[in-house]
């Protein structure tokens, strides 16, 4: 009885071994990972602007409020509200009356002092021979030469006092201290005008026109050296409009904002044709010099991961080769390359989801050159 058993057993166990060596004859290798599709372009030397973006407000060269400087009545006035007007050019009358006739009371009290004094002069010249003779004492014609000094400073005081008189009379006439743009009128014709107090309009004058803008403080030693180096060009678009006007910054303020970590510049716009108007919010673009023979490659060719900042580039092998970079500046959809990446080399721009260092990968087909948006930046 137990023969049979081990017999079949074996039989049991032969078979087994037999269907095992059966499937490890079938095993076949992993099939091959076939190339990934990407495309690429190759890294390229150029001159390139540095550019800065940023927003700012336009600001009027000057603005003046029109405050009389004597009261009085306002009898005229010769703008309409928003008027262009020039340097000199008359804005109201204020009744001159009261003022004419100050002037009137001045000139004659110049006059009466004028021949006070010449009366005083007389009388000492008449006296010196009598002071030569012992005629008169010495105490008495220095009394007749103080007389005279006390006339000629009377007359003096007089004379500044008719000054100021015809002074106030000018100022009747209430003139633009410059050119520029009149705002609404705040006062009517009729009403009393206060010397010092009443404003009459405000003038702002829009040319030149400033912009003032920030940037991050990173860029201050750039642009000091850009200003040193010669005038630092920059263009201002108003936010409705597609036209650009250009300029130069003038101003760096002398402190950085220690809350928002930016500073303060300004820029002059010339602005004869009156396009721009003061309070506009502008985009603004600075050039604060160039940088030579910087390596550029497309700002898709950069990637995001656990060890920083790389691109992925293509061998003679079409092996791909991770690459950790060091980025620059940006201008046109470029972006500089510092380190890792030199001129030729081929970077992947479209594609790089599948790719690991290594990677067999085949060219999809040149890719177009990036278009330029017009709108350059900096990192």
């Amino acid at each position: 009885m137990n023969k049979p058993i081990r017999f079949a057993g074996t039989l049991m166990a032969c078979s087994a071994l037999s269907l095992s060596t059966g499937a490890c004859a079938k095993r076949q290798a992993p099939p091959t990972r076939p190339p990934s599709t990407v495309q690429t372009l190759p890294a390229t030397r150029m001159d390139v602007p540095i550019v800065l973006d940023t927003f700012g407000m336009t600001d009027e060269g000057a603005s003046v409020d029109i405050i009389p400087q004597v009261s009085g009545v306002l009898a005229q006035t010769f703008i309409t509200d928003g008027a262009v007007v020039t340097n000199g050019q008359p804005l109201f009358q204020i009744d001159p009356s009261d003022y004419t006739m100050r002037v009137q009371q001045a000139e004659g009290l110049v006059a009466a002092n004028r021949a006070a004094l010449e009366l005083s002069r007389i009388t000492l010249t008449r006296n010196e021979p009598l002071l030569e003779k012992k005629l008169i004492s010495s105490e008495g014609f220095d009394m007749l030469r103080t007389q005279r000094d006390a006339a000629a400073a009377q007359l003096q005081m007089s004379e500044a006092a008719l000054d100021q008189a015809r002074l106030n009379l000018a100022r009747c006439t209430v003139t633009s201290p410059m050119a520029g743009i009149c705002s609404k009128r705040y006062l009517d014709n009729g009403n009393l005008a206060a010397a010092g107090l009443s404003k009459l309009t405000n003038i702002r004058s829009y040319d030149p026109l400033f912009v003032e803008f920030s940037l991050p403080e990173q860029h201050v030693p750039l642009l000091r050296q850009a200003l040193a180096g010669g005038e630092v060009r920059l263009k201002v678009q108003p936010r409705s409009e597609t036209n650009s006007y250009s300029g130069s910054l003038e101003f760096i303020d002398n402190a950085v904002n220690s809350l928002a970590g930016t500073i303060l510049l300004r820029g002059r716009i010339p602005n004869a044709d009156l396009k721009l108007w003061a309070r506009q919010f502008v985009t603004v673009t600075v050039v604060a010099g160039q940088v030579s023979d910087a390596v550029m490659v497309p700002e898709g060719a950069i990637q995001f991961g656990k060890r920083g900042t790389h691109v992925f580039t293509v061998s003679k092998e079409n092996l791909t080769e991770l690459r950790p970079v060091k980025t620059g500046i940006r201008y046109n959809n470029l972006i500089q390359i510092v380190e890792g990446v030199a001129p030729q080399d081929k970077v992947v721009v479209l594609g790089q989801l599948m790719l690991f260092p290594g990677a067999p990968v085949k060219e999809a087909g040149p890719a177009a050159p990036p278009a330029s948006t017009g709108k350059p930046g900096v990192k």
